[in-house]
């Protein structure tokens, strides 16, 4: 899979899936299914042929906002594009240039001169051009025109409920992490290489791997959770208990007033070894409760016992 600036892009012969792609879920796997549909059904008709000097390539064209925390990184995105077979990643910022394209400049500059599309495929409330002011109608409109087929997906739904980022971001800040799985298909989680921490865990039993999050990446809400961690490249997920915070108790009680703001620490059970400078993956599965400040240590070390025998026993 490449990664590709949408201006210095020259395909020919795609398909390519318009959005934003910033929390990859199940509505965006359909356009992204479709694509990668779309080029394994050409090529596999241009084989037959004998006729492989123009095979189809599928490509995901993602419009990121500038300024906006997002459900899943760049990393992470990247990485499900790419199990996923997808040939091409288009990125696109959403600047003054891109804002001000008529929705024809976009479809002629953007779609055909630099895409090469051969197919569209979008969601059905898909908007883009000066001021959003076109839609699926306006590239259903060009198609003839410019050669180009459109495929829409009807939105998603769980529930009667619109799968979305705005509904997953809702769920992110309410803590409530077990629902995310059906909205996105996977887990919510956060990946990154171990750092070292305050190092106090150790000291009272409760020895954690620390990760810095990117400063795009969107956390849950403050507090504990039952997790999984998976390290490097394992597929068996190590049972854990993972805070979200700023640590108020520990902070206090050592006085780093210049550790980040917001940290996740992770206490692996059962387990013991030295994870600095190692690549793993944090999955949230549920909510235990708020993050609190103690009065000090001891009560601490109780919650954090508590937590335990809860992940242990899944009460």
């Amino acid at each position: 899979m490449d990664i590709i600036a949408y201006d210095k892009a020259q395909l020919n012969n795609t398909a390519v899936a318009l959005g934003k792609f910033e929390g990859v879920h199940k509505g965006h796997m359909l356009l992204i299914d479709k694509i990668t549909e779309l080029a394994h059904f050409e090529n596999t008709q241009k084989d037959i042929e004998k006729n492989n000097d123009n095979t189809i390539k599928s490509v995901v064209f993602t419009i990121n906002m500038p300024d906006d925390k997002v459900i899943n990184v760049d990393e992470e995105r990247y990485a499900i594009f790419r199990d996923s077979g997808v040939d091409y990643v288009c990125e696109c910022p959403f600047d003054d240039r891109i804002s001000k394209l008529s929705p024809e400049e976009f479809i002629k500059n953007i779609l055909i001169n630099r895409l090469g599309a051969s197919y569209v495929v979008v969601g059905e409330d898909f908007r883009f051009g000066y001021k959003r002011s076109g839609s699926v109608e306006t590239l259903k409109s060009y198609a003839e025109t410019y050669n180009y087929k459109v495929v829409v997906f009807e939105k998603l739904k769980i529930d009667d409920k619109i799968i979305s980022s705005t509904s997953i971001r809702q769920m992110l800040e309410g803590g409530y992490v077990d629902k995310i799985c059906r909205y996105m298909g996977r887990n919510y989680s956060i990946s990154g290489e171990v750092v070292y921490g305050k190092q106090l865990g150790r000291t009272i039993g409760f020895p954690t791997v620390n990760l810095i999050p990117q400063k795009r990446k969107m956390l849950p809400l403050a507090g504990a959770y039952e997790t999984k961690v998976y390290i490097g490249d394992s597929s068996d997920g190590l049972r854990s208990i993972t805070n979200v915070g700023s640590n108020p108790t520990v902070k206090e009680t050592i006085n780093k007033d210049n550790d980040p703001e917001i940290t996740v620490e992770t206490h692996i059970l059962d387990y013991s070894g030295d994870l600095y400078g190692s690549k793993i993956k944090v999955e949230f599965i549920r909510f235990l409760r708020p993050e609190i400040k103690f009065d000090g240590i001891k009560e601490l070390k109780e919650q954090l016992e508590h937590d335990k025998e809860r992940v242990k026993n899944k009460i």
